[in-house]
């Protein structure tokens, strides 16, 4: 796992299928990079604006930004970002839409999915949540999820200081996000008393288990052995990153292993869960045609749809996994973000 960037050149596989806004991008951008071994330090410290020079202009809005709890078995404070409409809110307050940034559980910060939280505020005229959770390996997974439904419920649960209308929540987010989301789904479906979401806009989840297995074609799902050599997401990332989800764990036969396991439980992978009926009123999942995710995200959203969810999935051509990030030059990128606002802002006539 030495040298695993598909970089220098785009791999002989994929470059057919990929659009050539993308190979034009990519071979000004990313192609003069030579293959490396991953710096977990150097990734958190580009991630959020490695893709600055393909990101288009979002709009403005109001922000502000405070500590609140995370998850009390790892007692500490984390960050979230609170973006606010323009105009007067209704009578009841804003809807509001919680953003979980992608990153593998280990990267991503509150500038990581800035620029899709603005035009989400601004399209849907809602209130954004963007959530700043701990990160692995230093908080052991699956800390990341806990951090977020906590947050979730310490904000709907203070509607006037917020000026939100709790009844009118939506969730979204790319990549691990987009796991976090749809987990999330389930936590608030689960709750007592149940806290109704109206939509889930899942950007190429990542949502299968991958430990067990030692390359793409022993996978399942078709589209890792195609996009096993993808550009920006490939095979060899995806092992790196499940790497450093099993490194965040304590030692096997301890109390404390003992216990995450409980913690993680079927999280670990998200065709495991105990029950998909009566999810939210709407999940959108966006998947990239050149992304090694691709086919798990469509088969899952065809088992939320065999269990009676309302579900629309749709494939973006053409494109590799974080493609979301590059609306100044993929025409793809900028339709998922219009189609991420135009479910959550269709989503807020629902009638609960």
């Amino acid at each position: 796992m030495e040298n695993h960037e598909a970089v220098n050149p785009l791999h002989a596989d994929v470059l057919p299928r990929l659009d050539s806004a993308f190979v034009e991008l990519y071979n000004k951008n990313l192609a003069h990079i030579p293959p490396r071994a991953p710096d977990l330090a150097l990734l958190r410290k580009i991630y959020s604006t490695q893709y600055s020079y393909a990101t288009a202009p979002a709009p403005e809005c109001e922000q502000t930004e405070e500590e609140v709890d995370g998850w009390e078995r790892y007692p500490g404070k984390i960050k979230i970002r609170i973006y606010l409409p323009h105009g007067t809110a209704p009578t009841q307050g804003w809807p509001v839409h919680f953003d979980f940034h992608g990153g593998g559980w280990g990267l991503g910060d509150l500038e990581t999915e800035a620029h899709i939280c603005r035009h989400i505020c601004t399209k849907a005229s809602c209130v954004v949540v963007d959530v700043d959770y701990r990160l692995i390996p230093e908080h052991p997974f699956p800390t990341a999820i806990y951090d977020c439904f906590t947050v979730l419920k310490h904000i709907i649960s203070e509607p006037k200081r917020y000026n939100i209308n709790p009844s009118i929540l939506t969730l979204g987010g790319l990549s691990a996000g987009a796991n976090i989301a749809l987990i999330i789904n389930h936590l608030a479906r689960d709750h007592s008393p149940q806290i109704p979401i109206r939509a889930v806009i899942a950007g190429t989840p990542v949502l299968a288990d991958i430990s067990s297995i030692t390359s793409p074609d022993q996978s399942p799902y078709p589209s890792m052995v195609e996009n096993a050599n993808a550009p920006t997401l490939n095979w060899m990332r995806l092992k790196w990153f499940d790497n450093l989800k099993s490194s965040s764990l304590a030692a096997h036969d301890t109390p404390e292993r003992a216990q995450q396991e409980k913690d993680i439980s079927w999280f670990r992978d998200a065709f495991t869960a105990p029950n998909y009926k009566n999810l939210a009123d709407l999940t959108f999942i966006g998947t990239a045609a050149c992304d090694p995710l691709r086919s798990e995200g469509e088969a899952y959203g065809k088992l939320l749809s065999e269990n009676g969810n309302r579900v629309v999935v749709k494939r973006y051509p053409g494109v590799p996994h974080p493609f979301q990030h590059m609306d100044a030059i993929l025409p793809q990128a900028k339709e998922f973000i219009d189609d991420a606002c135009a479910y959550i802002r269709n989503s807020q006539a629902v009638q609960g």
